[in-house]
């Protein structure tokens, strides 16, 4: 897209100039060294430009205009030395082919076509027959090599500073979708393994839940101890897919919350059950002080969930023995639940993992 619309930029630029330089050698006409007319050899040159275009639409090797500027340079500077006078009608033409030669180019070959367009500039001007070396014929082809410099090698830099922009421009598009793809096949596989791990421990749950109730009679201690904790691993391992779930659909924006009154309190009681066997494994307290209704609107599930999880961290990052206390408050239109333990708290480096 970048190079069609310099294709489209260029030929404007050329042949606009070629219409208002034709106009202006009507209005002014003169004659060239040879007795051609200038207005002709702006046709001539509008000539070169039409069986050059049709040539890059031909012939695919020719399409960048690297090519056309190839010829372009010499050819503009033939016409000039064809002309009447140094600088006037043909100048520019040759001036604005150098330019357009430089933008259609790299910055090292921009920086050739300006420098080689100087080269000329000096060799021709000298050649015409009204040239004389006096003080005001070398002043103005310094100007005119002044200008040229100028615009040659700003359009140049330009050009530099334009294709770099693009190269970075699209290289942050290329690794952005990279990422989005990388993002893309995480999400997948979260949702993938959540969904295919969840039919399993439904299963072991049922199984261990079955054996629990059948056989707890004729099972020795430490067996029941065995299946107790098969019991509880089950249930952190459901813990786990219900967090790689919920991140899931919050990362995707999919997070439905059903929203619904409630009491906060049947929320922190399906909590406990299922952190209270890590806390009693660890040899932990929980204190619990619900002494008030918690009255409030929000999803059971997801409410519980965020509770299983603070008291986890709690049960997670104090040693065995610590007290972890739980209590909620009403205060006006405001319902709160703080979670307390007396360990050392959560370490500095991991509280974003939170």
């Amino acid at each position: 897209m970048p190079h069609c619309f310099l294709d489209r930029a260029l030929l404007g630029l050329e042949w606009g100039s070629l219409a208002v330089l034709f106009l202006i050698t009507l209005a002014q006409p003169a004659t060239g060294r040879t007795g051609i007319p200038t207005w002709e050899l702006i046709l001539l040159f509008a000539a070169y430009l039409l069986l050059v275009e049709s040539l890059r639409h031909l012939v695919r090797r020719l399409r960048p205009f690297t090519y056309k500027y190839a010829l372009g340079v010499p050819v503009s500077g033939l016409i000039y030395f064809l002309g009447a006078e140094p600088g006037g009608p043909l100048f520019v033409l040759f001036f604005l082919t150098g330019v357009c030669a430089t933008a259609a180019s790299t910055l090292r070959g921009g920086l050739l076509y300006t420098a080689s367009v100087a080269v000329l500039t000096v060799i021709i001007d000298p050649t015409f027959p009204g040239w004389s070396s006096d003080e005001g014929d070398v002043r103005d082809l310094g100007a005119r090599l002044v200008l040229l410099c100028i615009f040659g090698v700003g359009t140049a830099v330009l050009r530099r500073r334009l294709t770099l922009e693009q190269e970075t421009a699209s290289l942050a598009r290329g690794e952005s979708e990279r990422l989005g793809e990388i993002d893309r096949l995480r999400d997948l596989f979260i949702s993938s393994v959540s969904h295919d791990l969840r039919t399993p421990l439904t299963a072991a749950r049922a199984g261990l839940g079955l054996l629990r109730t059948s056989a707890s009679g004729r099972l020795q201690p430490d067996e029941r101890d065995l299946l107790d904790n098969a019991r509880r691993n089950t249930d952190r391992l459901g813990m786990l897919i219900d967090d790689l779930l919920a991140y899931n659909q919050l990362e995707a924006g999919t997070l439905r919350l059903d929203r619904e009154p409630l009491d906060l309190r049947a929320v922190v009681t399906e909590a406990m059950s299922s952190v209270h066997p890590l806390i009693q494994e660890k040899g932990q307290l929980l204190e619990v002080d619900l002494s008030e209704p918690l009255p409030c609107e929000g999803d059971p599930r997801r409410l519980e969930q965020v509770v299983v999880n603070v008291l986890a961290n709690a049960h997670q990052h104090t040693p065995k023995g610590t007290r972890i206390s739980i209590s909620g408050r009403v205060s006006g239109e405001e319902v709160s639940l703080s979670v307390g333990d007396n360990g050392p708290g959560v370490p500095q480096g991991e509280l974003e993992a939170v």
